[in-house]
């Protein structure tokens, strides 16, 4: 699955997250692996709570940083893919987003 503008993503249940010093620590046994957040994708992280649209994420992470829409979907896609790829977080129905 490929992320879209339209895809609306959630938090898995599986992975333990931990909040360190700002950052998010997240455990996945599943993946076989732990994940270090930086700032920017510990908000996103932190959007992932409920089910979010990734429109929407570029939308707040626009306002909150001030980059265009062109640059966020350069920068954070590849970011989501690997969250998804890793089972860390899913797509879920479109009706579900907040």
């Amino acid at each position: 699955m490929s992320v879209t503008n339209d895809s609306v993503l959630v938090q898995d249940k599986e992975p333990s997250a931990a909040n360190l010093d700002g950052a998010a620590v997240v455990l996945s046994v599943r993946a076989g692996a732990y994940f270090s957040f930086n700032d920017v994708a510990t908000e996103i992280w932190n959007m992932l709570i409920a089910p979010c649209s990734v429109g929407r994420i570029f939308e707040e992470l626009s306002q909150s940083h001030d980059v265009d829409s062109q640059t966020l979907a350069r920068d954070v896609t590849p970011f989501l893919q690997t969250l998804i790829d890793n089972g860390l977080v899913r797509q879920v129905d479109s009706g579900q987003a907040r």
